[in-house]
């Protein structure tokens, strides 16, 4: 049986506060114990939902209407992928007890997940009538105002958010991301570094007495550490050939399938090792604050993408292979990155429907090739039927970063939405047309047919009201 949750322990429903300051604040006195409600809001944050469930029933059983139970039992449905039931229990939720700000506030994360966005609003709202401390509710208004298309109002939300709880590592994160979308790139890098706080890979904030390197770093030798994807890994070593011009020596720690493009950079004399890896007499940094430890904060500043190159006998493999298929130009397309996961802990699912971008393409002329990773069923046949010509399908390249690397250094084009691909073919030099659903990702900004990050590649974007058409309009192959 789980310990009882101390109060300065994280809340165990998840919120990312302390328990005092989240459900060590609810009333849990009466036939359904606070310990019982501790119990399953543990067993709920553990991931166990089959018992977190029972647990919930059981107290419903016995304190019919239980506003808490109500609610977590309705988050277990949302997390399930039932958001209709969801939606029932949370409102049954709120005629209980209304009085608890994080149940408006949870509505509101699902009415934004089910692109609801006004009544999403209004429900943020709603929470910061009933507790206007509630600053948790200032960091979810500020994501659905940024869904909405409102960036502006959504950077006042997250400001509210923080002056109400300066640690509030989640909202120093999303502040970051809307000022780096928004190009206010100085202040954006210094709440960047919360983001390791937010994701929990450290449990402290950023120390404040740190110094940005200095333009002189001979003799320092520093271990580069990924912090997230290949593709925001690629990303930020785009920093490291500054890191050398000013004399320092550096090893990579990371994903293994970089090694030898990384190797091949001459960049990495220290070594290139696994994430994890020990790094004895080396100072460690992650990658994501190089550009504030560099205090490139400009876009005049930017460095290119890191240069990659393909190995010669599998690009001379490709650009043979692509003759066969047919003639120049060859543009390789890419309609989903990301991942759909129920329930309100969701990572960015980036997708345009194949036959929709067929439609768009339809008049275009070109050999097509699929380099969509991990395709579903049907869906390059439905892209081939739209389009009105065939699509050859090189999915499986994606399996060995040199065999994708060496693809995309063959192809004339790319159209698709951002992934590892993405910044592969940054690498390479090449140009492509991102395809940017809304909101916007930040390193591809507000508005605009370019990203200060990526000068070769040209931006086509989503509609705020999920209307592709007007990105196309601009479209060139």
């Amino acid at each position: 049986m789980s310990a009882t949750v101390r109060r300065n322990e994280p809340c165990p429903c998840g919120s990312g506060l302390r328990y005092k300051a989240c459900h060590g604040q609810l009333d849990t006195a009466g036939p359904a114990s606070q310990a019982r409600v501790q119990r399953a809001l543990t067993l709920h944050q553990q991931g166990n939902l089959e018992e977190a469930e029972r647990l919930y029933r059981d107290i419903l059983r016995d304190e019919p209407g239980n506003a808490i139970a109500t609610h977590y039992l309705g988050m277990v449905a949302w997390h399930r992928g039932d958001t209709g039931e969801a939606e029932r229990l949370m409102h049954a939720a709120l005629a209980a007890d209304p009085t608890i700000p994080d149940f408006h506030s949870n509505l509101g994360l699902l009415m934004r997940d089910t692109r609801r966005l006004d009544a999403a609003i209004a429900c943020y709202r709603k929470a910061l009538e009933v507790d206007p401390r509630w600053f948790e509710a200032f960091n979810n208004l500020g994501l659905a105002l940024e869904a909405a298309g409102r960036p502006g109002e959504a950077i006042d939300a997250y400001r509210e958010a923080i002056a109400r709880e300066p640690r509030f590592a989640a909202a120093r994160q999303n502040l970051a991301l809307a000022l780096l979308a928004a190009g206010e790139y100085r202040e954006a890098l210094e709440h960047y570094r919360w983001r390791l706080m937010a994701q929990r890979l450290t449990g402290a904030p950023p120390d404040p007495r740190q110094e940005r390197f200095p333009a002189l770093l001979d003799g320092r030798r520093f271990a580069l550490r990924t912090e997230q994807g290949l593709g925001d890994a690629l990303f930020f070593l785009r920093f490291v050939p500054e890191l050398v011009r000013r004399g320092a020596r550096v090893a990579f720690r990371g994903d293994a399938r970089l090694h030898p493009m990384l190797a091949r950079t001459g960049l990495f004399g220290l070594g290139l090792d696994a994430e994890r890896a020990a790094a004895p007499e080396l100072e460690t940094i992650f990658v994501g604050d190089l550009p504030w430890l560099l205090g490139i904060d400009d876009p005049a500043r930017f460095p290119a993408a890191l240069p990659l190159a393909p190995l010669d006998d599998r690009l001379e493999k490709w650009r043979a292979k692509l003759r066969t298929l047919g003639p120049a130009p060859h543009v390789a397309l890419t309609w989903r990155a990301g991942t759909a996961v129920a329930g309100p802990s969701r990572t960015q699912l980036k997708e345009i429907a194949p036959a929709t971008l067929g439609r768009a393409l339809r008049d275009t002329r070109a050999t097509w090739i699929s380099v969509q990773r991990l395709p579903e069923a049907g869906s390059r046949e439905a892209l081939e039927q739209a389009l009105g010509a065939p699509v050859h399908d090189a999915s499986l390249a994606n399996d060995d970063l040199e065999e994708i690397l060496a693809l995309l250094g063959a192809l004339e084009d790319y159209i698709g939405v951002s992934n590892t691909n993405t910044h592969l073919r940054a690498g390479l030099g090449g140009t492509m047309q991102v395809l940017v659903p809304h909101p916007p990702e930040w390193r591809w900004g507000i508005a605009g047919e370019r990203s200060p990050w990526f000068p070769t590649m040209k931006v086509l974007r989503q509609a705020p009201d999920g209307n592709w058409a007007p990105a196309f309009a601009g479209a060139t192959t």
